[in-house]
């Protein structure tokens, strides 16, 4: 089954991603960055908003310098209540700390989602030491959003992507300006969720107001193509263990 992951900015975005039909809210701010962290009271007032009828997840930012700095956001945005903590994958993964001291983050229960940039070379070796010390996904995503993740990369390596990703037994997303006219290419692929932003705002742009009826475009193609290859018409957010 692949699910929706909608981005929202605030409460009200976050209620139109609920009632369009989104399985997973991502709270983070377009403004600052692919991975630009929401502030934290606008994350409580989503969550307070919400009222755990959504799974959440959250960025943590993408320019930290230093692995105690991450650790010290990850256990921020994981107290607040979201259910999964969005990283960035970068130069902090060169050291064997960072893998210790994410282990001692998802023993105490933290799930962490690491983000892959289509923009560069992805090092698929990383998937399985991921999965060592804990992570329970992993996505690809676009990080100058001048083109879409299709145009990036070819269908072979995100499919292949995914392929791993199953192999090690984390979630694979796929995401990075994913608009509705690419949604059939991407659900062929298989992957766990479906990413998307700017191609459910006004004027397909990430940084204006989330459309409710762009939202439901997508989510009725995902069910859709769910209830043909025999997936039923099971709730996707009831599917997704937490």
């Amino acid at each position: 089954m692949t699910r929706l992951l909608i981005s929202v900015k605030n409460v009200e975005e976050s209620l139109r991603a609920l009632y369009a039909g989104a399985s997973i809210i991502d709270l983070k701010d377009p403004a600052v960055g692919a991975l630009g962290a929401l502030a934290a009271e606008e994350v409580e007032g989503v969550l307070a908003a919400l009222e755990n009828h959504a799974l959440t997840s959250a960025t943590v930012g993408e320019n930290h310098n230093s692995i105690d700095a991450l650790v010290s956001d990850i256990r921020q945005y994981a107290g607040m209540g979201v259910h999964f903590v969005k990283i960035a994958v970068s130069d902090l993964l060169l050291s064997q700390q960072f893998f210790v001291e994410m282990k001692q983050l998802t023993s105490h229960g933290i799930k962490l989602i690491a983000v892959f940039f289509a923009d560069k070379k992805i090092d698929f070796s990383l998937i399985p030491k991921l999965q060592a010390c804990g992570f329970c996904g992993a996505m690809l995503d676009t990080q100058r959003k001048k083109q879409s993740i299709i145009d990036l990369q070819p269908k072979h390596i995100l499919k292949n992507f995914t392929a791993i990703c199953k192999q090690h037994n984390l979630m694979s997303g796929l995401s990075g300006s994913v608009g509705l006219q690419h949604l059939a290419t991407l659900i062929a692929l298989s992957p766990d969720f479906i990413g998307m932003r700017g191609g459910v705002c006004d004027a397909d742009n990430r940084t204006l107001a989330l459309s409710q009826k762009k939202v439901e475009a997508a989510n009725a193609m995902l069910l859709k193509y769910n209830s043909d290859n025999g997936f039923g018409s099971q709730s996707p957010v009831a599917s997704l263990q937490i």
